[in-house]
């Protein structure tokens, strides 16, 4: 199982400079980050701003990925951008580092990726409910589909049970409370985005 740190752990707030010189204390697998392009420019950021020079940027980011050793999960904001994204993760040498979630729709434009690896946070016709976990295992048969991104408000234990059993890969987000790191923790998910990940590595450690 992989943990990730969402964005703002710690209280860390959101795609800011403390979130990433506090990287040590999550005791995580992959950093959270939401990405936007303008002018050229691939930032960081949650929402749209009329000044994304005053934002840290992407590459940023990647330069903090070499540092620490970790996968980096980029929430796409916008679409059309994850061969820009890859584009700039080649430059830097850390292509091997790079999941997707969030603004990530269009499958056939997945397929054709020159690199990384989608979670979907929605697959068309498919919705992450009881009944379909065969069904979305047989979506992910190409190579740069890695699972689904899925909210834990909205997904039953029954549903990522039977995701388990039939091998789809979840990321369930977003794990708050150390109730959530021992109801999950247990459940052999790919992935567990958390605001607490230290308090969730601790808790996983515990049941090995």
């Amino acid at each position: 199982m992989f943990i990730t740190a969402h964005g703002g752990a710690h209280k860390t707030g959101r795609n800011s400079r403390l979130y990433f010189e506090r990287i040590p204390e999550y005791k995580c697998d992959i950093l959270e980050v939401d990405i936007r392009q303008k002018g050229g420019l691939l930032y960081l950021s949650h929402m749209p701003t009329l000044c994304p020079k005053k934002c840290l940027t992407l590459e940023y980011a990647f330069e903090k990925v070499k540092e620490h050793g970790v996968y980096i999960n980029c929430d796409m904001k916008q679409r059309g951008l994850l061969e820009d994204v890859l584009a700039l993760a080649r430059k830097m040498g850390v292509e091997d580092k790079i999941l997707f979630t969030g603004n990530v729709i269009d499958e056939d434009e997945v397929k054709k990726l020159s690199g990384g690896r989608v979670f979907f946070n929605k697959l068309k016709g498919l919705a992450f409910k009881e009944g379909n976990a065969a069904a979305i295992k047989k979506r992910m048969l190409d190579e740069r589909f890695a699972g689904i991104n899925a909210n834990k408000m909205f997904v039953s234990d029954a549903f990522l049970r039977e995701c388990r059993e039939e091998g789809v890969d979840v990321s369930l987000f977003t794990l708050n409370t150390e109730e959530d790191a021992k109801r999950y923790a247990g459940m052999k998910l790919y992935n567990l985005t958390c605001n607490n990940p230290a308090c969730v590595r601790a808790v996983y450690e515990g049941l090995r």
